[in-house]
């Protein structure tokens, strides 16, 4: 659960967003006190107000825009077809070829042209092809 925010305004410059329990814990915390009292407490503990310094706080109305949220869409699938690296794909076939030909060994699968999954002396192993971007050429 995301927590609430209240935004507030010093000396009408600065816009801060407070987690509404921090407000509500000084107001706990000093019974009594007001809550834009537990503002200024909130701004002097986090040093954005010297203590006893004069400003002017105010809070926004405004709603306060949520970041990071699932959104609750479903995501569209993707319609791109995948296009298939024929230089990996011809060097898993090789690899898998080498493989076919010992005795002890047993291809179980090849993901498309990425890995081979195979048992060798009764241990699984997967042989992973990654293909590298060539260097940045210097200006």
């Amino acid at each position: 659960m995301a927590n609430k925010m209240e935004r507030w305004t010093i000396n009408g410059n600065w816009t801060v967003e407070i987690p509404t329990k921090e407000i509500e814990k000084n107001m706990k915390d000093f019974e009594g006190i007001s809550k834009e009292d537990a503002v200024r407490m909130w701004f002097e503990d986090n040093e954005y107000l010297d203590s006893g310094e004069k400003a002017t706080i105010t809070e926004n109305t405004e709603k306060v825009k949520r970041r990071y949220e699932k959104s609750g869409k479903p995501r569209k699938a993707s319609t791109r077809e995948r296009k298939v690296d024929t230089e990996k794909l011809e060097l898993i076939e090789l690899v898998k070829a080498l493989l076919d030909e010992n005795a002890e060994t047993t291809v179980k699968g090849v993901k498309t042209e990425t890995e081979i999954n195979f048992d060798f002396r009764g241990n699984e192993y997967t042989f992973k092809l990654t293909k590298h971007r060539p260097p940045k050429e210097e200006k």
